[in-house]
């Protein structure tokens, strides 16, 4: 490995796209032989030919492409291409990956990374495999099975595993810096597992030491799959990472719906806690302690939603508020818990720790937390007034400083209102919207992309009410089209607050890669005058999607949203 070599573009190879037909039937003639391994390694396509040699049927196993990417070590756009075809790959060609890696000479240590990412991810999904270890174990827990091997297995069916896949950039020939800016990066939970399905299973009668047990096993499980999203690169303590997109509240919420990743285990986490709580307060304590003094925001997270509980003194929680990094007051997902602890504890703690909690909210977040060019004093007096105001709203007493802020806030900024409070703490609110009636995206199927939306507004305009949303079906069935849709009207000026809405709030996965780039893009691009009224929809869409969109994009657009959430404006009253 050599950390003076940098990554290199092979990008003057033609891809699949750029090859003509003369081209593919060539390659076809010279993989025929039986020599297929030396062949390809000799001719080193881009291995973006990947999938194409598979139709083919040219390639007979993944042995065969050792080789070949061997000699593609030193390639950035290698990991991509690999990142988006592992499904070809296995355990053994990762085995001989990792031995050929450990040879090779003079690859650059972000590359030499990427591909010991990539390796690990092959030799822990095997494809094939039915990856079942909870429907395992599930039977002997629930018969009240606690062994500490039981609970071992259980701690590592809850752990987010790594998950890769293809990254989507527009910004490819930009220096990488980072694996995430070369392929996609995930952690997720073995067989889709929900907080539900394993509190259901575990017994209520469950004796408290047995509790502890188990919060003691997971909470080993999660600090250890922290530190390896950590040194990949995904999680942090500075900024918005992954932890807060998989876990918008440690406490049962309805904006955890349809979360995964660290989700299932801190959620299973909290609730063994507060049964615990229930039966045996001491054994309980020595856990939140453990958590507030731990180094990941995640675990810190997870001793404020437990200092709510009346077991926890006073003193205790409200040390927890003035120990908590000053940020974590204010931004990224802890303040889910910052304002429910307040909300529930205030009026309890003593008053001397009131004024120093208070006091730590004056100062607002620190400076050096937002990227330069955004509207800091703005985002620092939104901050300020959000708990401030919160307070107030609850009946909260404050000190005359924390009044007076209040005030001064309230007369720089008229226009600020308060979100309703169940949102208090959120910095992003998935709405569940209101029923509708399903329309029909068979209607717009002959619709040419630079007409799709004028036609779709002729169609809502012409509609019944019994017709349905034929926009909203056509986002839902075909997202990749409704987007070309959209940026063909912007081209026009045409920025349809509505039919953005609709597109921004349908979850469903983009077929292209450019998609999700482009939307950002878009986005960026949208008039400041009017943006505050698509912002709400859009920082849904970027909490979706914070994972995997290239940070040239995805920094700016989240200072563009939190710069529209600073304003209120009217929604327009003619159509």
């Amino acid at each position: 490995m050599n950390t003076e070599h940098a990554p290199q573009n092979n990008s003057s190879r033609k891809t699949p796209d750029e090859a003509s037909e003369f081209e593919r039937e060539q390659l076809r003639f010279l993989l025929s032989g039986d020599d297929v391994a030396s062949t390809l390694a000799q001719l080193n396509p881009s291995l973006a030919w990947l999938p194409v040699l598979q139709q083919m049927q040219v390639i007979h196993g993944d042995n065969q492409l050792i080789a070949w990417i061997e000699k593609n070590f030193t390639d950035a756009q290698a990991i991509r291409d690999v990142a988006a075809n592992l499904r070809f790959f296995g355990p053994d060609a990762a085995t001989l990956l990792e031995y050929r890696l450990n040879k090779a000479n003079a690859v650059p240590t972000l590359l030499h990374d990427c591909w010991r990412l990539i390796i690990r991810y092959l030799k822990d999904n095997k494809q094939g495999l039915l990856r079942s270890e909870w429907f395992e174990i599930a039977p002997q827990i629930s018969r009240g099975e606690h062994s500490a091997m039981l609970l071992e297995r259980m701690a590592d069916a809850l752990r987010p595993k790594l998950k890769l896949g293809q990254r989507s950039s527009l910004y490819e020939s930009e220096q990488p810096e980072r694996p995430s800016d070369l392929m996609s990066i995930e952690y997720e939970v073995d067989d889709g597992l929900s907080p539900n399905e394993v509190l259901q299973a575990w017994p209520i009668s469950a004796s408290p030491s047995v509790d502890a047990r188990a919060i003691t096993k997971l909470t080993i499980s999660l600090d250890s799959a922290l530190a390896d999203a950590t040194d990949v690169g995904v999680e942090s303590n500075e900024g918005y990472s992954i932890s807060d997109s998989d876990v918008p509240s440690v406490a049962d919420h309805q904006q955890n719906e349809y979360r995964d990743g660290f989700f299932t285990i801190v959620r299973v986490t909290a609730e063994l806690w507060v049964r615990l709580a229930q039966k045996e307060p001491q054994l309980a304590l020595p856990f939140v302690e453990s958590w507030r003094t731990s180094n990941f925001r995640l675990l810190r997270r997870l001793a404020l939603f437990a200092c709510t509980d009346q077991i926890v003194s006073q003193d205790f929680a409200a040390d927890a508020l003035i120990e908590l990094p000053r940020r974590e007051l204010f931004l990224t997902n802890s303040t889910v818990e910052v304002y429910r602890l307040i909300r529930i504890r205030w009026n309890a703690f003593p008053s001397d720790k009131q004024n120093v909690i208070l006091q730590r909210f004056c100062a607002g977040p620190e400076r050096d937390w937002f990227r330069e060019g955004a509207d800091i004093d703005g985002v620092i007096d939104r901050c300020r007034y959000d708990i401030f105001a919160e307070m107030e709203r609850d009946g909260l007493k404050l000190t005359e400083e924390a009044t007076r802020l209040l005030n001064d806030i309230r007369q720089r900024w008229p226009e600020w209102r308060l979100r309703p409070p169940e949102q208090a703490g959120f910095h992003v609110w998935h709405s569940t919207g209101t029923t509708w009636i399903e329309g029909s995206a068979e209607k717009l199927e002959n619709a040419p992309d630079d007409e799709l939306v004028e036609i779709a507004k002729n169609l809502a305009d012409n509609a019944d009410f019994l017709d349905g949303n034929d926009w909203q079906a056509l986002c839902l069935a075909d997202p990749d089209r409704a987007f070309r849709g959209l940026s063909a009207a912007a081209k026009r000026d045409d920025w349809s607050i509505d039919f953005w809405r609709h597109f921004l709030w349908a979850r469903k996965e983009y077929q292209s890669p450019d998609t999700e780039p482009f939307i950002a893009v878009l986005l960026l691009q949208w008039p400041k005058i009017n943006f505050a009224l698509v912002a709400g929809a859009a920082s849904s869409w970027l909490n979706e999607h914070v994972a995997t969109l290239d940070e040239a994009l995805l920094w700016p657009l989240w200072d563009k949203i939190a710069t529209a959430s600073l304003t209120e404006i009217s929604e327009p009253t003619d159509a």
